[in-house]
């Protein structure tokens, strides 16, 4: 091979591998611009009080609560972006492509489901008055936080964390841990947390007044609060205070921990 043509080729190469790390810069200051690349958003208008039904296949999820009467939502491909504003040239395709997502309404009952691709982060503002008639995931963490009412949670592999939470509340855990932050319970709340391998955290105020009913045979069972039997122990059926709530806990292969919230 000559010594130009060696030159031109190795001047092709190095071309074709500098366009491959060439990063395009888009503006996403104007929503009005590219802010829907990769992302599905749809804003519905929503009572409290109302009921929601969600069903996803893998991703992670967090419902939040907000003052609005309307349900905001929002999904995306996770680990598209660099940095805000910067994508590889080469995944343009990818952001061009919004997660399928599905939302029907019928008055005060609002069904979102999504189809079963990996790596999707969804994002569901929902007023804090809402019943969670079933959240189901296959795979992913979820978040529910600032809300009170009814909850119904089931995830086969993943995390779920409730935060500022009220109202009656079912998880359903298959791998993975379960905490939950419960606020103001009252006579008829009634709490169940299952978790099948994984440890379960439940907070409480000082002030609660809960029957509880706790199983851990793999584990243990402790808490900070007096449940007139002594702990840790693998199953324990006690008493705070007046005993009005109902909280049920089982971790088939995991721990159970009753902790206070700290001001």
């Amino acid at each position: 091979m000559s010594a130009r043509l060696i030159r031109i080729v190795s001047a092709l190469l190095a071309a074709a591998a500098s366009s491959a790390c060439l990063i395009a810069v888009v503006d996403l200051s104007d929503p009005s611009g590219v802010r829907g690349w990769g992302e599905f958003q749809e804003v519905v208008p929503f009572p409290a009080g109302g009921t929601i039904l969600f069903e996803t296949g893998a991703g992670d999820v967090d419902i939040l609560g907000w003052d609005r009467d309307e349900v905001e939502i929002t999904a995306r491909h996770s680990g598209r972006s660099l940095e805000p504003g910067y994508y590889w040239l080469g995944h343009l395709r990818w952001i061009d492509t919004p997660p399928q997502v599905f939302v029907d309404r019928f008055d005060d009952l609002l069904k979102i489901r999504a189809e079963d691709e990996e790596g999707v982060v969804f994002r569901i503002r929902v007023p804090h008055s809402v019943v969670l008639d079933s959240l189901r995931c296959r795979a992913g963490s979820v978040i529910l936080a600032d809300v009170y009412g009814r909850a119904v949670i089931d995830v086969r592999q993943g995390d779920v964390r409730v935060a500022n939470y009220s109202g009656s509340l079912d998880i359903s855990v298959g791998r993975g841990n379960a905490d939950a932050e419960l606020l103001d319970l009252r006579a008829g709340d009634d709490i169940k947390v299952t978790v099948a391998a994984g440890d379960i955290h439940v907070f409480l105020e000082e002030e609660v007044s809960a029957l509880v009913d706790a199983g851990a045979p793999l584990g243990r069972v402790t808490s900070e609060f007096d449940l007139g039997q002594k702990l840790p122990a693998t199953k324990v059926q006690g008493k705070i205070k007046d005993g009005q709530a109902l909280i049920s806990l089982a971790a088939a292969q995991g721990s159970i921990t009753l902790k206070r919230i700290e001001d």
